[in-house]
């Protein structure tokens, strides 16, 4: 049984995510911070600042969920994800 490897940078892949982020207030003044085209990744905060914050908890722990699994890491605009077999 082939091994895939992906290789790229968690940092590099957050702070790309973070770049893409959309922020709005719902009604009851809460702001919500969504990744665009990431599922489960979104989260909320009562400042814009505490909203990005687990909006970077957010995207980190899904991304190490998925490569603990195996499952796909979303594409996000400016990031490669290599594959390789081990």
């Amino acid at each position: 049984m082939s091994t895939k490897l992906r290789t790229f940078s968690l940092l590099h892949y957050v702070e790309a995510a973070l770049a893409l982020a959309d922020y709005r207030r719902d009604e009851n003044g809460v702001v919500i911070a969504q990744a665009p085209d990431a599922p489960g990744f979104f989260t909320q905060g009562e400042t814009f600042e505490e909203a990005r914050a687990n909006l970077r908890d957010a995207i980190e722990g899904n991304v190490l969920l998925a490569l603990q699994l195996g499952l796909p890491i979303p594409t996000i605009s400016g990031v490669s994800i290599e594959e390789h077999n081990a």
